[in-house]
């Protein structure tokens, strides 16, 4: 589904949430409309940090590696969030490469525009200082949990989050719309394949989750919760 009505489209985002409409109808012809299919890659780790976008559907991963060729980040982007936030008004370049899960509709503008933007709407500077602040926070509790030795709590604990920052309420249970493999897994995690494969299908045993389209359904989300 195409969104044509791009001032609407834009209002959902919550940099933007607040500012009045004259305002935000100024920069219009700064906003550029795109459609990106499954795998395709928006920006590689070392790119010009030219554009910020703004995700309308699907999913976007973050990934960033080592010179050895090592993972050392994994995250994802869902619907309705502006990416990246990291490095505004600092950073020259990417320092991720960012890649679409699922065939993705977004619009981007060009990143001195929006820091222009940001820099004459105070209310908008402290949404995108707040956001910041959360992110720090997230990763925080993401490093904690990820650096405890036991390799199963870390599949359990990268489960975990990804439960509760993509997860959409389904009855009783909570699905992670997002698309997610063996191989996602354990990169967030620190673990291998194996690890997550062999813990996955104890949880599907226990019907603690349940995997259809590499869409991970989690049937007991208290059974998440309790892990300390």
């Amino acid at each position: 589904m195409i969104h044509m009505d791009v001032l609407s489209d834009l209002h959902q985002f919550d940099v933007f949430s607040f500012l009045p409409s004259r305002t935000l109808q100024k920069y219009l012809p700064n906003f550029y409309f795109r459609t990106y299919k499954k795998n395709q890659r928006l920006y590689m780790e070392g790119d010009p940090r030219d554009k910020i976008f703004f995700l309308l559907d699907g999913y976007v991963m973050y990934e960033r590696g080592s010179v050895e060729g090592n993972m050392l980040y994994l995250d994802f982007v869902k619907s309705n969030q502006m990416f990246p936030y990291g490095g505004i008004f600092q950073d020259m370049v990417y320092k991720d490469t960012a890649i679409a899960v699922t065939d993705v509709h977004l619009y981007f503008i060009q990143t001195h525009v929006l820091e222009g933007l940001l820099k004459s709407n105070p209310k908008q500077l402290l949404t995108i200082i707040s956001k910041l602040s959360d992110i720090l926070c997230l990763h925080q509790k993401r490093v904690q949990k990820i650096l405890i030795p036991n390799a199963q709590e870390r599949v359990l604990h990268s489960l975990q989050f990804l439960m509760e920052d993509l997860g959409e309420k389904d009855g009783d249970a909570i699905l992670i719309p997002c698309p997610l493999t063996a191989a996602n897994i354990s990169k967030i995690s620190g673990t291998t394949r194996e690890t997550v494969s062999l813990l996955m299908n104890q949880l599907k045993r226990d019907k603690i989750i349940s995997v259809a389209s590499k869409k991970i359904r989690i049937l007991q989300p208290e059974y998440f919760n309790e892990i300390c």
